[in-house]
């Protein structure tokens, strides 16, 4: 049998695996973003403060290394090989889709961390929804219809069951299914976001693109080059229809997640959405 000299054995591996990193950043195990994510050589995570929602996206469970992004119908996503890890927050409606999954994570922290005055969104016409209000009336079945101005289409604010013998943990689930149901990526774009240049990114703002309103992508985490200073993100996604939150892959690296600066040059290419140049926002949660 003829032997292969090591830089042959090499060149075929390359010819047989070309887009694959020498580093593995996707770990086999880890049950948070912070212990599944490696980093890049060079790199740093941001600081954070303590109780703050970008250390409380760093540390939220995942489903195990491997798992499938499953529909809100329990079935499998067509495509399973765009996510690097799957985020486990459950599917509360089937109107769970992108930005109602970031509403999700922004309101389940607000509770988490004793801000309920914090938990209140903007429904499509403009008014605002909050947790508090909803709390109050939850005892009481009450409809409250009215016309969207220039527009046929009707919104309900409040439509609560009668909840008396219910724990408050169901009346936030009825809370945010309402609030699923009548908010949308353009209503959060008029009044829950402001652009933001690259460098005022922070953790918890967004990918938003007016050309195709129906997708959000959330940073997630945010790391810094120790020398250079450029930054790197991790971008995590819901979608339509309704799907678990999920971290994407970087399509440009097979084994590494992040996307750099240079990635938003001109269009940012996610496995499956494209967003121009300059479509960070800014939430005002």
């Amino acid at each position: 049998m003829k032997k292969i000299s090591l830089i042959g054995f090499l060149f075929v591996s390359f010819l047989a695996f070309p887009h694959t990193h020498s580093l593995q950043l996707v770990k086999s195990g880890g049950d948070t973003l912070l212990e599944r994510i490696s980093l890049p050589y060079g790199f740093e995570r941001v600081s954070a403060e303590e109780n703050s929602f970008a250390e409380y996206l760093r540390n939220y469970p995942l489903k195990k290394a491997g798992s499938p992004v499953l529909l809100f119908n329990g079935n499998e996503k067509q495509n399973q090989v765009a996510h690097a890890a799957v985020f486990n927050l459950k599917i509360e409606s089937e109107m769970q889709k992108s930005v109602q999954s970031v509403i999700h994570l922004y309101s389940d922290f607000y509770l988490k961390n004793h801000l309920e005055d914090k938990i209140a969104f903007h429904l499509t016409n403009g008014e605002v929804c909050s947790w508090n209000e909803w709390l109050e009336k939850s005892n009481f079945k009450r409809k409250t219809r009215q016309e969207v101005s220039g527009n046929l289409k009707k919104w309900t604010k409040y439509e609560a069951s009668e909840l008396s013998s219910d724990s408050k943990s169901e009346i936030y689930k009825s809370y945010l299914k309402n609030v699923f149901a009548n908010t949308s990526p353009l209503s959060v774009m008029e009044y829950e976001s402001s652009q933001v240049k690259m460098e005022e990114v922070q953790i918890g703002d967004i990918l938003f693109d007016l050309g195709q309103p129906e997708h959000i992508c959330l940073v997630v985490d945010m790391i810094k080059n120790k020398k250079t200073g450029e930054k790197a993100f991790l971008l995590a996604q819901g979608s339509n229809p309704a799907q678990e939150f999920h971290i994407i892959k970087n399509p440009k690296r097979e084994n590494d997640p992040w996307y750099y600066e240079e990635d938003f040059i001109s269009l940012l290419k996610t496995p499956e959405y494209a967003f121009p140049k300059d479509s960070f926002r800014h939430l005002k949660y």
